[in-house]
């Protein structure tokens, strides 16, 4: 599973839209599977199901992204404005 943009820079109170790819062994992509959304630190950056980040407080997140036993992650830097 691959997350792109891999990595991101927001200024409060700023979004981003995140997109997920679910791949095969082969990296060919699969389509119409469920995944799951999660932020390691929902203090600095909040996430909804459907991969819209929110800035939330200054500093840095681990958004990650989950379907089907294979995950994703994504880097995002919260600053102040």
């Amino acid at each position: 599973m691959t997350i792109s943009p891999a990595s991101v820079t927001l200024t409060l109170p700023q979004t981003s839209q995140l997109t997920a790819a679910t791949l095969d062994a082969n990296g060919g992509a699969l389509a119409g599977r469920t995944v799951t959304w999660s932020s390691g630190s929902a203090n600095v950056a909040t996430v909804n199901s459907n991969g819209l980040v929110t800035a939330v407080a200054a500093g840095t997140a681990l958004i990650t992204a989950q379907s089907e036993g294979k995950s994703g992650t994504a880097s995002v830097v919260v600053q102040l404005a």
